[in-house]
């Protein structure tokens, strides 16, 4: 405990630093599936992915950085917070922060009352709102390039987007999941 800062400010200037470099590696590791998939025509990605519905567009998340699924509970709203940011709810006992994907992508919406929150692993529980949550695909394969035009170019000029995945229902963009998670920080 020694190296945990106890100042806030410190805190909140270190979380932005790790989780800026965090965003540094999940871009440096899209890179290099794009390039492993150049050299080799496909890559398979190791692991399960949870497919998402939001904004119109399914979705890949990986499921490790999942901690659980739990259906939409009333929110406190936040005064002054992003429009992304809905608002905070008590998850298992500590405050948790919901962030809405639909509008990170620039898509405004009512969200419907089956909507789902994804709670993220972190340093701070972290609910990504979707529509739905699907399945669990696994072992995706990395595409090169575009499929869909419209679906991936709104999730890459959102900066969510790690690449195109093609799963057995079709191509979905895999969400980066710092992108996410640096959502959250305008609270």
């Amino acid at each position: 405990m020694a190296d945990t800062p106890h100042n806030p400010v410190e805190t909140q200037v270190r979380r932005a630093s790790v989780q800026e470099r965090l965003g540094e590696l999940e871009q440096e590791q899209a890179r290099l599936r794009q390039e492993l998939v150049s050299l080799s025509g496909e890559l398979r990605l190791p692991g399960l992915f949870l497919t998402l519905d939001a904004a119109g567009t399914s979705a890949l998340l990986a499921a490790d950085a999942v901690q659980e699924v739990v259906r939409l509970v009333e929110l406190v709203s936040l005064p002054g917070a992003p429009a992304h940011v809905l608002g905070t709810f008590i998850y298992r006992g500590s405050p948790a922060v919901a962030v809405d994907l639909a509008t990170l992508l620039g898509v405004k919406r009512q969200p419907e009352l089956d909507a789902h929150l994804v709670i993220c692993k972190g340093a701070r529980p972290v609910a990504v709102l979707v529509d739905r949550v699907r399945d669990l695909v696994e072992a995706p394969t990395l595409v090169e390039g575009t499929v869909d035009g419209a679906v991936s170019l709104e999730w890459d000029r959102s900066g969510l987007m790690a690449g195109l995945c093609r799963t057995p229902e079709g191509v979905r963009p895999l969400l980066r999941i710092s992108a996410v998670l640096a959502g959250s920080e305008g609270t």
